[in-house]
C-alpha cells in the first residue's frame, strides 16, 4: 500500500522563485556575513515549500544538500568562529521547520552526492565523506528529519574487498549518522541484492530504486524480494525511490514524469505492505501529483473489479 508521495527539492509550481547558492570564491570576497543570509532565503523557502506540500496532499520531501552551500569546505571553516549551528537566527527558523515537520508528520530525507563515498581506498576521501555525513545528520536533527540515503560507492577492481570496506567503515560510524543512514542500490554497481548482503551485515536499511533495478539487472521484482527488503526497516515505514527512462526502460535518464506502467507496477509490488514513494522525475511536485492521482485510478479500478 502506498503511504506517502513525494519529490526531490525544487518546487516547479513555486517558480521562478528558488533556492540560492554561491561560489567559495564570492564568499571570500563578502564575508561569512553574505552566507548566513543565502541560508536564511533557503531555509524560508524551505518552509514555504513545506507548506506548499502540505496543502496539496504531500507529507514526503528530500531537502537539497545545498540548504547551506559550502558550511563544510575548510577554507569556510578557516574564515572566522562562525558556524551555522550555533547561530541563533538560523536555529530559530530550524526550529520552526521542525515543529511544522513534526505537527504534519512530514517525512524529510538528504540524498548526500555522489562525493560522498564511504568505502573509498583513498583516506581523504573517506574522511570528507564523514564531514559530509555529519553536516547531513545534524541538519537532520534540527529540521526532524528521518533519513540519509547513500550508495555504496566504487567497485575499485574488488567488488567483495569494496563491499567489506564499506561494512568496516558503517561500523565506526557516529550513532548519529547510522541511525539516519539508509543504503541504496544503484544502475551500474551494486544491485539490490548487494545491498541486502551489506544490509545484513550492518542492519542499515535498504531504499529500493526500481529504476535502477531494471538499469542494472533484469528487473524482475519479487514478492520475495519486496518482503526482505521490508525486513530491513524493522518497525518503520519502507522508502523506495521510481523513476521512468527518458526514451525507454533502461535508459538512465530520468523522464518528465512517471509512465503509467511504472505507476501501476509500484501499487503491484506493495499490495501487502506499506511504503514511502519518492518521485525522481524532472517535473519534481508536477510529477509527484500526476503519480497520485494516478495510483488513486488504479486503486479505484482495482475496487470497481472487486
Amino acid at each position: 500500500m502506498i503511504n506517502y508521495v513525494g519529490y526531490a527539492c525544487i518546487n516547479e509550481h513555486l517558480k521562478p522563485k528558488t533556492f540560492k547558492s554561491c561560489r567559495l570564491k564570492t564568499i571570500k570576497e563578502k564575508g561569512l556575513v553574505y552566507l548566513k543570509n543565502i541560508i536564511l532565503h533557503n531555509l524560508d523557502f524551505t518552509y514555504e515549500i513545506l507548506n506548499w506540500n502540505l496543502n496539496h496532499g504531500i507529507y514526503l520531501y528530500r531537502l537539497t544538500s545545498d540548504l547551506m552551500p559550502l558550511v563544510t569546505h575548510q577554507e569556510v571553516l578557516e574564515m572566522g568562529e562562525w558556524r551555522w549551528y550555533e547561530d541563533e537566527e538560523i536555529a530559530i527558523k530550524l526550529e520552526t521547520i521542525k515543529t511544522l515537520v513534526q505537527e504534519n508528520k512530514v517525512r524529510l530525507s538528504m540524498h548526500p552526492d555522489q562525493f560522498t563515498v564511504l568505502n573509498s581506498n583513498r583516506s581523504k576521501v573517506v574522511e570528507a565523506s564523514l564531514e559530509y555525513l555529519e553536516y547531513h545528520a545534524r541538519l537532520m536533527h534540527a529540521v526532524g528529519g528521518q533519513d540519509i540515503i547513500i550508495h555504496v560507492g566504487g567497485v575499485y577492481g574488488e567488488k567483495a574487498a569494496a563491499m567489506k570496506r564499506f561494512v568496516d567503515q558503517y561500523n565506526l560510524l557516529s550513532p548519529n549518522i547510522r541511525k539516519l543512514l539508509r543504503l541504496e542500490n544503484d544502475d551500474k554497481s551494486y544491485s539490490i541484492l548487494d545491498v541486502l548482503e551489506i544490509s545484513e551485515e550492518t542492519g542499515v536499511p535498504v531504499v529500493f530504486d526500481y529504476h535502477h533495478h531494471r538499469c542494472l539487472t533484469d528487473g524482475v521484482v519479487t514478492t520475495d524480494l519486496i518482503k526482505r527488503i521490508e525486513r530491513t526497516w524493522k518497525n518503520s515505514v519502507p522508502k523506495m525511490h521510481i523513476s521512468s527512462g527518458k526514451s525507454s526502460v533502461k535508459d538512465r535518464s530520468h523522464s518528465e514524469y512517471i509512465s503509467s506502467e511504472d505507476c501501476q507496477a509500484v501499487v503491484a509490488f506493495y499490495q501487502d505492505c506499506q511504503v514511502d514513494v519518492m518521485i525522481e522525475a524532472k517535473m519534481k511536485d508536477r510529477a509527484a501529483l500526476r503519480f497520485l492521482a494516478e495510483v488513486e485510478q488504479v486503486r479505484e479500478a482495482k475496487t470497481n473489479k472487486e
